[in-house]
């Protein structure tokens, strides 16, 4: 979906890509000012197993083998090599509701890799939509940017938080006096003073992991860089709470290991002669799946009539058999 009309700030598009060229305005938006309310949702049949079903642009939801979010395992995916620098001053912000999401249009400008990026926005998930070797935070933040010279160039900054007694951070500290100001969709507030300094600071100073992923709202395309924070800031039980009454559910779920068939295409064929092999576990081991499976690999279930399996040398702990069965040649 390319560019046809250039999104101004203060029209709110209910994708993580809100303000970014990459995207044509979507059908529906408001008048210039408008906070548009989003048409996709988490539940049902406009929940994330429907996405594609929703816009034809919307195709990599289903088959993408590059989704996000995933499961960061630690040591399997990279550590970023260099750090952000940012620079997002002090100043007065648009705070909205998008219906999928809350989000602060806010400016400001980030070097990684040898380019130069501009902050358009950051909103939040509840849960997190990430996960560090499979623990899920209360709260993620997505801090979205675009490329300088190329507008396709795409960076999000995910920013990890952990409920806490202690002092919350200053930037959820500062929505919140504002959170009943955009309790209903497609309403908005100006916030004077918005206290960035202390996120610049954790981006910058804690560790990061760094892979190739998507959109995680429709139309999920491919291409972004992801940075996601290591460690996790904190936010207060009450802030937490009143955050989560009003964003409700907004967590698209667990993606594939990258490079692997879409979960969509796995489910599609569940339970058919063309379902997905799984590595069965060793005794108080998880299932993993197997990387090298394909569209006609098969979980051996029950015996047929005319399956032969041949068992021998079994003793102590019980072990898992996959039964193969070839077929042969007439």
């Amino acid at each position: 979906m390319l560019l046809q009309t250039l999104l101004l700030a203060s029209t709110a598009s209910a994708t993580c890509l809100h303000g970014l060229s990459k995207f044509a305005k979507r059908a529906g938006e408001g008048e210039e000012g408008a906070v548009e309310v989003g048409k996709f949702g988490y539940t049902g049949l406009v929940g994330p197993f429907n996405w594609a079903a929703l816009a034809p642009e919307n195709e990599a939801c289903k088959t993408g083998k590059q989704q996000s979010p995933i499961n960061i395992e630690d040591g399997v995916i990279a550590l970023a090599t260099e750090k952000p620098v940012l620079d997002i001053p002090e100043q007065a912000v648009e705070f909205e509701n998008l219906g999928t999401t809350i989000e602060v249009i806010a400016n400001g400008t980030t070097k990684f890799a040898g380019s130069d990026f501009r902050l358009k926005q950051f909103h939040f998930h509840t849960p997190s939509e990430h996960r560090i070797n499979e623990e899920y935070f209360p709260l993620e933040m997505h801090m979205v940017h675009e490329g300088v010279t190329d507008a396709n160039s795409i960076a999000v900054i995910s920013v990890l938080f952990q409920l806490s007694t202690g002092e919350p951070n200053p930037v959820v500290k500062g929505l919140q006096p504002h959170l009943q100001a955009i309790r209903e969709p497609g309403t908005k507030t100006e916030i004077e003073g918005l206290p960035l300094e202390s996120l610049v600071e954790h981006v910058q100073n804690v560790e990061l992991f760094q892979y190739g992923g998507s959109l995680t709202t429709p139309p999920c395309a491919e291409g972004l860089t992801f940075l996601v924070t290591k460690e996790p800031l904190q936010i207060d039980v009450d802030t937490f709470n009143e955050m989560k009454s009003i964003v409700k559910f907004n967590s698209r779920y667990t993606q594939n290991v990258l490079g692997e068939e879409n979960l969509i295409a796995v489910g599609n064929v569940a339970g058919t002669a063309d379902q997905f092999s799984v590595e069965q576990p060793e005794a108080g081991e998880p299932i993993a799946t197997n990387a090298t499976a394909n569209a006609t690999a098969t979980i051996a279930g029950q015996p047929t009539k005319g399956h032969t399996i041949t068992v021998s040398e079994i003793q102590g702990t019980p072990t898992y058999v996959v039964g193969v069965v070839q077929k042969k040649a007439h």
